[in-house]
Protein backbone atom coordinates (compact mmCIF):
# COMPACT_ATOMS: atom_id res chain seq x y z
CA UNK A 1 0.00 0.00 0.00
CA UNK A 2 2.44 2.12 0.45
CA UNK A 3 4.53 1.13 -2.27
CA UNK A 4 7.43 -0.61 -0.69
CA UNK A 5 9.55 -3.03 -0.24
CA UNK A 6 10.33 -4.46 3.12
CA UNK A 7 14.11 -6.05 3.40
CA UNK A 8 13.51 -9.30 5.05
CA UNK A 9 15.44 -12.43 6.60
CA UNK A 10 14.11 -16.06 6.84
CA UNK A 11 15.16 -18.16 10.61
CA UNK A 12 16.05 -21.08 10.45
CA UNK A 13 16.62 -23.60 12.62
CA UNK A 14 19.39 -25.67 12.01
CA UNK A 15 20.19 -28.71 13.73
CA UNK A 16 22.49 -27.86 16.07
CA UNK A 17 22.29 -28.76 20.01
CA UNK A 18 24.22 -25.79 21.28
CA UNK A 19 25.82 -26.53 24.56
CA UNK A 20 23.98 -24.32 27.22
CA UNK A 21 21.00 -24.84 28.95
CA UNK A 22 17.76 -25.76 27.11
CA UNK A 23 15.98 -23.23 27.72
CA UNK A 24 18.27 -20.77 26.32
CA UNK A 25 19.13 -23.19 23.15
CA UNK A 26 17.26 -21.88 20.24
CA UNK A 27 18.49 -23.89 17.04
CA UNK A 28 17.20 -27.55 17.61
CA UNK A 29 13.90 -28.10 15.92
CA UNK A 30 11.61 -29.39 18.71
CA UNK A 31 11.39 -25.94 19.89
CA UNK A 32 9.22 -22.72 19.06
CA UNK A 33 11.92 -20.55 17.01
CA UNK A 34 12.56 -20.87 13.62
CA UNK A 35 11.96 -22.58 10.54
CA UNK A 36 13.31 -26.18 9.75
CA UNK A 37 15.93 -27.40 7.25
CA UNK A 38 14.66 -30.50 7.65
CA UNK A 39 12.10 -31.66 5.19
CA UNK A 40 12.85 -28.31 3.18
CA UNK A 41 10.48 -26.41 5.49
CA UNK A 42 13.08 -23.47 5.03
CA UNK A 43 13.91 -24.13 1.47
CA UNK A 44 9.44 -23.27 0.83
CA UNK A 45 10.30 -20.31 2.75
CA UNK A 46 12.45 -19.03 0.44
CA UNK A 47 10.17 -19.55 -2.42
CA UNK A 48 7.14 -17.94 -0.82
CA UNK A 49 9.16 -14.81 -0.24
CA UNK A 50 10.63 -14.94 -3.77
CA UNK A 51 7.50 -14.62 -4.91
CA UNK A 52 5.98 -11.76 -3.15
CA UNK A 53 6.52 -8.18 -4.97
CA UNK A 54 6.52 -6.62 -1.51
CA UNK A 55 9.38 -8.29 0.04
CA UNK A 56 12.72 -8.21 -0.98
CA UNK A 57 14.56 -11.65 0.91
CA UNK A 58 17.87 -10.09 2.09
CA UNK A 59 19.44 -13.41 3.20
CA UNK A 60 19.42 -16.15 6.09
CA UNK A 61 19.48 -15.89 9.73
CA UNK A 62 20.47 -18.39 12.27
CA UNK A 63 20.41 -18.39 16.13
CA UNK A 64 21.73 -21.20 17.74
CA UNK A 65 21.70 -19.87 21.85
CA UNK A 66 22.76 -18.03 24.30
CA UNK A 67 25.99 -18.32 26.71
CA UNK A 68 27.83 -20.28 24.15
CA UNK A 69 31.72 -20.18 24.62
CA UNK A 70 31.82 -22.82 22.08
CA UNK A 71 32.57 -22.16 18.36
CA UNK A 72 31.75 -25.83 17.30
CA UNK A 73 27.99 -24.90 17.02
CA UNK A 74 28.54 -21.85 15.32
CA UNK A 75 30.98 -23.45 12.75
CA UNK A 76 27.86 -26.26 11.97
CA UNK A 77 25.50 -23.40 11.89
CA UNK A 78 27.24 -21.59 9.86
CA UNK A 79 27.87 -24.41 7.12
CA UNK A 80 24.15 -25.44 6.76
CA UNK A 81 23.26 -21.68 6.54
CA UNK A 82 26.04 -21.40 3.63
CA UNK A 83 24.54 -25.01 2.33
CA UNK A 84 20.82 -23.27 1.86
CA UNK A 85 22.62 -20.24 0.66
CA UNK A 86 24.07 -22.77 -2.35
CA UNK A 87 20.35 -24.35 -2.57
CA UNK A 88 19.01 -21.04 -3.56
CA UNK A 89 21.22 -20.18 -6.11
CA UNK A 90 20.72 -23.32 -7.83
CA UNK A 91 17.11 -23.26 -7.43
CA UNK A 92 16.32 -19.66 -8.36
CA UNK A 93 19.62 -18.10 -9.50
CA UNK A 94 19.64 -15.84 -6.95
CA UNK A 95 22.74 -15.17 -4.58
CA UNK A 96 21.84 -13.75 -1.53
CA UNK A 97 23.78 -10.86 0.37
CA UNK A 98 23.53 -11.72 3.76
CA UNK A 99 23.62 -14.00 6.50
CA UNK A 100 23.52 -12.96 10.09
CA UNK A 101 24.62 -16.12 12.97
CA UNK A 102 22.55 -14.84 15.57
CA UNK A 103 23.94 -13.74 18.80
CA UNK A 104 24.88 -15.87 21.93
CA UNK A 105 28.36 -14.97 22.81
CA UNK A 106 29.30 -16.09 26.40
CA UNK A 107 30.20 -13.49 29.20
CA UNK A 108 31.99 -14.34 32.42
CA UNK A 109 29.43 -14.36 34.91
CA UNK A 110 31.65 -16.75 37.58
CA UNK A 111 35.49 -16.42 37.58
CA UNK A 112 35.23 -19.80 35.77
CA UNK A 113 33.79 -18.35 32.53
CA UNK A 114 36.28 -18.38 30.02
CA UNK A 115 35.04 -16.30 26.85
CA UNK A 116 36.68 -16.13 24.30
CA UNK A 117 37.83 -12.07 22.60
CA UNK A 118 35.51 -10.39 20.56
CA UNK A 119 37.92 -10.06 17.61
CA UNK A 120 38.57 -13.91 17.70
CA UNK A 121 35.17 -14.53 17.47
CA UNK A 122 35.39 -12.35 14.16
CA UNK A 123 38.25 -13.45 12.75
CA UNK A 124 36.72 -17.49 13.22
CA UNK A 125 33.45 -17.05 11.62
CA UNK A 126 34.98 -15.34 9.37
CA UNK A 127 37.12 -18.01 8.40
CA UNK A 128 34.13 -20.69 8.74
CA UNK A 129 31.92 -18.62 6.24
CA UNK A 130 34.90 -18.27 3.64
CA UNK A 131 36.06 -21.68 3.62
CA UNK A 132 31.84 -22.89 3.28
CA UNK A 133 31.24 -20.12 0.70
CA UNK A 134 34.37 -21.15 -1.73
CA UNK A 135 33.30 -24.95 -1.30
CA UNK A 136 30.16 -24.30 -2.55
CA UNK A 137 31.04 -21.50 -5.23
CA UNK A 138 29.41 -18.65 -3.40
CA UNK A 139 30.64 -15.14 -3.00
CA UNK A 140 31.07 -14.14 0.63
CA UNK A 141 28.04 -11.96 2.07
CA UNK A 142 27.76 -9.54 4.15
CA UNK A 143 28.24 -11.04 7.85
CA UNK A 144 26.31 -10.19 10.70
CA UNK A 145 26.33 -10.93 14.46
CA UNK A 146 24.57 -9.83 17.81
CA UNK A 147 26.82 -9.14 20.49
CA UNK A 148 24.13 -7.60 22.56
CA UNK A 149 25.47 -9.90 25.91
CA UNK A 150 28.75 -9.71 24.94
CA UNK A 151 28.83 -5.82 25.18
CA UNK A 152 26.06 -4.79 27.94
CA UNK A 153 26.41 -7.47 30.30
CA UNK A 154 29.90 -6.68 31.97
CA UNK A 155 28.92 -2.96 32.65
CA UNK A 156 26.54 -3.63 35.11
CA UNK A 157 26.16 -4.90 38.43
CA UNK A 158 23.44 -5.49 40.93
CA UNK A 159 24.30 -4.51 44.16
CA UNK A 160 21.88 -6.18 47.25
CA UNK A 161 21.65 -5.41 50.78
CA UNK A 162 21.83 -8.08 53.57
CA UNK A 163 18.44 -8.76 55.25
CA UNK A 164 19.15 -12.26 57.58
CA UNK A 165 21.54 -14.74 57.95
CA UNK A 166 20.32 -18.20 58.50
CA UNK A 167 23.26 -20.78 59.55
CA UNK A 168 22.70 -24.36 58.69
CA UNK A 169 25.81 -26.39 60.38
CA UNK A 170 27.91 -28.84 58.10
CA UNK A 171 26.03 -27.46 55.17
CA UNK A 172 25.53 -23.85 54.20
CA UNK A 173 24.57 -20.24 55.00
CA UNK A 174 21.45 -18.57 53.79
CA UNK A 175 22.05 -14.90 53.33
CA UNK A 176 18.59 -13.24 52.46
CA UNK A 177 18.97 -9.87 50.45
CA UNK A 178 16.35 -7.23 49.46
CA UNK A 179 16.15 -8.07 46.24
CA UNK A 180 15.74 -11.62 43.87
CA UNK A 181 13.86 -12.80 41.33
CA UNK A 182 11.78 -10.19 40.90
CA UNK A 183 14.97 -7.72 39.72
CA UNK A 184 16.93 -11.24 38.13
CA UNK A 185 14.93 -14.49 37.19
CA UNK A 186 17.88 -15.99 35.08
CA UNK A 187 18.76 -18.48 37.77
CA UNK A 188 15.16 -19.46 39.07
CA UNK A 189 14.53 -19.68 34.92
CA UNK A 190 17.64 -21.60 33.95
CA UNK A 191 19.67 -22.24 36.89
CA UNK A 192 21.79 -19.54 35.59
CA UNK A 193 25.10 -19.19 37.53
CA UNK A 194 26.76 -15.64 39.60
CA UNK A 195 29.48 -14.47 41.36
CA UNK A 196 29.17 -12.35 44.01
CA UNK A 197 30.83 -10.26 46.73
CA UNK A 198 30.64 -8.40 50.00
CA UNK A 199 30.87 -4.55 48.21
CA UNK A 200 30.30 -2.47 51.49
CA UNK A 201 33.28 -2.93 53.66
CA UNK A 202 36.92 -5.22 53.85
CA UNK A 203 36.69 -8.33 55.42
CA UNK A 204 39.90 -10.49 57.09
CA UNK A 205 36.98 -13.11 58.53
CA UNK A 206 36.86 -16.55 56.67
CA UNK A 207 35.26 -18.22 54.15
CA UNK A 208 31.35 -19.37 54.46
CA UNK A 209 29.79 -21.30 52.13
CA UNK A 210 26.62 -19.51 51.49
CA UNK A 211 23.78 -19.12 49.15
CA UNK A 212 22.37 -15.90 48.24
CA UNK A 213 18.16 -15.62 48.20
CA UNK A 214 15.94 -13.69 47.51
CA UNK A 215 12.87 -12.08 49.14
CA UNK A 216 10.02 -13.80 47.17
CA UNK A 217 7.60 -16.55 48.76
CA UNK A 218 9.44 -18.77 46.52
CA UNK A 219 11.92 -22.09 47.25
CA UNK A 220 13.30 -21.02 43.70
CA UNK A 221 14.28 -17.33 44.61
CA UNK A 222 17.77 -17.98 44.56
CA UNK A 223 20.46 -14.99 43.12
CA UNK A 224 23.45 -17.08 43.47
CA UNK A 225 23.67 -20.77 44.38
CA UNK A 226 26.70 -21.31 46.06
CA UNK A 227 29.30 -18.49 46.91
CA UNK A 228 31.82 -18.03 49.60
CA UNK A 229 31.23 -14.64 51.17
CA UNK A 230 32.83 -13.77 54.84
CA UNK A 231 31.92 -15.55 58.09
CA UNK A 232 31.13 -12.04 59.66
CA UNK A 233 28.77 -11.21 57.33
CA UNK A 234 26.28 -9.25 58.88
CA UNK A 235 22.73 -7.67 58.19
CA UNK A 236 23.42 -4.44 56.47
CA UNK A 237 25.88 -5.54 54.66
CA UNK A 238 25.91 -4.84 50.81
CA UNK A 239 27.00 -7.78 48.25
CA UNK A 240 27.76 -7.18 44.18
CA UNK A 241 26.38 -9.65 41.98
CA UNK A 242 28.65 -8.59 38.18
CA UNK A 243 27.94 -9.13 34.79
CA UNK A 244 23.77 -8.24 35.22
CA UNK A 245 23.91 -5.36 32.59
CA UNK A 246 22.06 -7.57 29.80
CA UNK A 247 19.31 -9.27 31.04
CA UNK A 248 18.26 -8.28 34.67
CA UNK A 249 16.62 -5.20 34.69
CA UNK A 250 15.11 -5.94 30.79
CA UNK A 251 13.83 -9.24 32.58
CA UNK A 252 12.53 -7.29 35.71
CA UNK A 253 9.09 -7.97 37.00
CA UNK A 254 6.43 -6.36 39.58
CA UNK A 255 6.47 -10.04 41.03
CA UNK A 256 4.18 -10.41 43.89
CA UNK A 257 3.85 -6.47 43.21
CA UNK A 258 7.23 -5.88 44.58
CA UNK A 259 8.49 -2.42 43.02
CA UNK A 260 11.87 -2.86 40.86
CA UNK A 261 14.97 -1.09 42.18
CA UNK A 262 16.58 2.35 40.29
CA UNK A 263 19.65 1.62 37.53
CA UNK A 264 22.67 4.53 38.54
CA UNK A 265 25.73 5.38 36.02
CA UNK A 266 28.95 5.87 37.63
CA UNK A 267 31.83 7.64 35.64
CA UNK A 268 34.83 9.32 36.72
CA UNK A 269 33.59 8.70 40.44
CA UNK A 270 30.49 10.54 39.70
CA UNK A 271 26.94 9.03 40.35
CA UNK A 272 23.57 9.63 38.58
CA UNK A 273 19.89 8.26 38.39
CA UNK A 274 19.32 7.12 34.66
CA UNK A 275 16.27 5.17 35.52
CA UNK A 276 14.24 6.08 38.99
CA UNK A 277 13.12 3.58 41.98
CA UNK A 278 9.46 2.54 41.11
CA UNK A 279 6.98 4.13 43.67
CA UNK A 280 3.79 2.34 45.21
CA UNK A 281 1.75 5.10 43.34
CA UNK A 282 3.54 3.25 39.85
CA UNK A 283 1.92 0.56 41.07
CA UNK A 284 -1.53 2.24 41.65
CA UNK A 285 -1.53 4.08 38.78
CA UNK A 286 -3.23 1.18 36.39
CA UNK A 287 -6.38 0.86 38.80
CA UNK A 288 -9.68 2.36 37.80
CA UNK A 289 -12.18 3.83 39.56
Amino acid sequence: RLGRRQRVQIRVTVGVEAHTHEFIATAHEDQKFGIALADGQAAEAVRRVLKLDSLELAGIHSHIGSQIFDMAGFEVSARRVVQLLAEVRDEHGVELPEIDLGGGLGIAYTSEDDPREPHEIAKSLSDIVTRECAAAGLAVPRISVEPGRAIVGPTTFTLYEVGTLKELPGLRTYVSVDGGMSDNIRTALYDAEYSVALASRVSSAGPMLSRVVGKHCESGDIVVKDAFLPADLAPGDLLAVPATGAYCRSMASNYNHALRPPVVAVKDGKARVIMRRETEEDLLRLDVG
